[in-house]
């Protein structure tokens, strides 16, 4: 039997085919319309079925990991994205029936590239572990003695992106004031681009700030400065909460703060209440693909049972 995921993004979406625990197919396909989940849906369908041409077995699960907040016991999406705003309302249980006689599972996109390190990846081999997603937002998730973190409203774990660390920060994209994505994030270094008039970097993101011609600005120094103090105190924070022995780092701007690893290393050794290097810091063994893999393997992650049941 096949397993079958998929990490919907909003510019790219991953597919992964999985079988006995190999990986035997992955690939990405743009986004060209991101405003109804139908369209994206389509393509998938097309990408999935061009794999199976041949294949004797069928899909016996697909699993969707999407970036929100999601119920994966019922498999509901509880809030709305900026893209695919019609994803809640969407029956995705129903296609997933329909379009392949498969059963489905939904999970958050942060806690589906956290049980794919967790199966193939860095937290391979660790029982407590948290994943941080640094690109446009903050995103998190937090395995705790083998068993992800889900909580009472299935945010446990999901929003270290939205934990105060300036009260008299800026206004954060959830209502809130001084969250760590208001204060540095992929969307505050675009704000921060347009402040100093230079929004052309803005497909850049975070390579515009190593870049040869503005590595020696002072002004660009200090965007650079003030991200990856706010990445900083994000991991401190998450170790302060949820006290793991690894935190992995995944998103599209892990690859550029790799280099500052050893930094954030630092930081939590000097103002964790941890023994020093007992919480170990990594990049994402599967990069973008990481979602994908998890999602693939949330057939055997997710049981179907009421939150206050789960263990």
């Amino acid at each position: 039997m096949y397993s079958v995921g998929i990490d919907l993004g909003g510019t790219s979406a991953q597919v992964v085919v999985i079988n006995k625990g190999e990986i035997l197919f992955q690939t990405s396909i743009v986004v060209r319309d991101s405003s109804s989940v139908q369209y994206i849906l389509d393509d998938l369908s097309g990408c999935i079925d061009e794999f199976f041409v041949g294949h004797s077995e069928h899909v016996s699960s697909i699993g969707i990991a999407f970036p929100s907040i999601v119920d994966a016991y019922n498999n509901k999406i509880l809030s709305r994205y900026v893209k695919y705003p019609d994803a809640m309302d969407f029956d995705l249980e129903k296609w997933v029936k329909m379009k392949f006689g498969a059963t489905l599972f939904l999970e958050n996109d942060a806690r589906a590239a956290l049980i794919g390190e967790y199966h193939f990846g860095r937290a391979k081999g660790y029982h407590n572990s948290c994943m941080l997603t640094l690109g446009t937002g903050i995103g998190s998730a937090v395995m705790l003695e083998g068993k992800l973190l889900r909580g009472s409203n299935h945010l446990a774990g999901n929003l270290l992106g939205h934990t105060i660390i300036q009260y008299e920060g800026g206004k954060c994209n959830c209502n809130g004031v001084g969250c760590a994505e208001s204060e540095g994030s992929g969307w505050w270094l675009n704000n921060k681009f347009h402040e100093i008039n230079r929004g052309d970097l803005c497909s850049q993101g975070f390579k515009a700030l190593l870049a040869p011609e503005n590595v020696r600005s002072p002004v660009f120094q200090n965007i650079l400065a003030q991200l990856i103090k706010v990445y900083k105190t994000t991991m401190i924070n998450a170790v302060h909460c949820y006290d793991p022995e690894l935190i992995v780092l995944g998103g599209g701007i892990a690859e550029g703060v790799s280099a500052y690893i050893p930094e954030f290393q630092a930081a939590i050794d000097e103002h964790c209440w941890t023994p020093s290097g007992a919480v170990k810091i990594m990049k994402s063994a599967l990069g973008s693909y990481a979602g994908a893999i998890g999602a693939a393997c949330l057939d055997r992650t997710t049981s179907r049972r009421t939150p206050s049941n789960a263990s």
